[in-house]
């Protein structure tokens, strides 16, 4: 991509962004078109605009010159007061049509911007209808800066518009039931003028339709963006809607996942709980077992230790009963002894 391809591209941006946009493309261009690059100026909001609208609309720039070149020769010429007064109207109808869609297009670019920069975008549109050097600079759409407005030239005040119209250009006087004028020549000299007056009103006419076409169109374009920014601000304003409908959705999906969340730990922690238990469970169960089976080992042996010493404990009374039987009765004289027992020892 060449340099001027690379302004074409960056006049079009809004002024925030161009030096970082030139600086980037220096940076990626060849080393011989960077010094050219970066020699490229930051347009003021004012220029920025104007731009817009030159791109917008070739034909509009070329409606501007033609204008222009009209308003110049009828200031220099003082004969031509009506002609300069309907121009002035047209200059009045297109640069406010001009500075109000310079404005629609800063907006729609993102960079709405305030009346002050479009006062001076109209006195830019009359800087460029004054001078021609400027017009053709406002044609090229990569003006850096506005343009102060001419001095001298544009909207004349309505007497001296009538000052500028000698008596010589008042309208002749006709005889009564004649087509020929009384003064300002014969019959020739008349059908030469209305020939090229004639002329002038047919270039005028179009002139003048080629005015109220670019400034209906701008009206049309306007309505259209009105209705336009209209369906946007209902667009917005369904889409807030619908994006706070969409936050509390977030916000209760959030909630949910931290309620989910909670009790998957939860669960988490009861499983690794019964884990826990039902490992202790199984041990417990083990030592059940194992005890069980020492209870069964144990109870022949208890039994058999039991009985051995209920035996024992059945001699042993029987043996006390013997030796309280063999013991000797105080009560009994000495020198008696019971008699023996049977079987008893002696």
């Amino acid at each position: 991509m060449g340099v001027d391809e690379l302004a074409e591209e960056l006049y079009a941006l809004p002024p925030g962004e161009f030096i970082a946009a030139r600086d980037r493309a220096a940076a990626a261009a060849p080393r011989g078109e960077r010094g050219a690059i970066r020699a490229l100026r930051r347009p003021t909001l004012a220029a920025w605009a104007v731009n817009l609208l030159v791109r917008e609309d070739r034909s509009r720039t070329e409606l501007l010159l033609r204008l222009g070149a009209e308003l110049r020769t009828a200031h220099q010429q003082p004969a031509g007061g009506g002609r300069l007064r309907e121009l002035i109207g047209q200059q009045r109808q297109l640069v406010a049509a001009l500075a109000r869609r310079a404005g629609q297009l800063t907006a729609d670019a993102g960079r709405p911007v305030s009346d002050a920069v479009l006062r001076e975008v109209e006195d830019t549109v009359h800087a460029a209808l004054a001078d021609p050097d400027t017009a053709r600079e406002l044609a090229r759409g990569r003006l850096t800066r506005a343009f102060p407005p001419p001095s001298g030239f544009g909207v004349l005040p309505e007497a001296t518009v009538l000052q500028l119209r000698p008596p010589s250009a008042a309208p002749a006087a006709r005889e009564p039931g004649s087509g020929r004028r009384t003064a300002g020549g014969g019959a020739g000299a008349e059908g030469a003028g209305t020939g090229a007056d004639d002329a002038e009103g047919v270039d005028g006419r179009e002139r003048r339709a080629s005015v109220t076409d670019i400034t209906e169109r701008a009206r049309a374009q306007e309505r259209a963006d009105r209705e336009r920014r209209q369906r946007l601000r209902k667009a917005r304003g369904e889409a807030e809607e619908l994006a706070r409908a969409a936050r509390g959705s977030a916000e209760e999906a959030t909630a949910a996942e931290r309620e989910l969340a909670s009790a998957r730990r939860r669960l988490r922690e009861a499983r690794e709980q019964v884990h826990g238990l039902t490992e202790e469970l199984r041990r417990a169960k083990r030592s059940l077992s194992a005890a069980e089976r020492t209870e069964r080992a144990a109870r022949g042996p208890a039994q058999r230790a039991r009985q051995a010493a209920e035996r024992d404990r059945k001699r042993a009374e029987a043996a006390r009963a013997e030796a309280d039987r063999l013991a000797p009765d105080p009560a009994r004289p000495p020198g008696r002894r019971g008699r023996r027992r049977p079987g008893a020892p002696s």
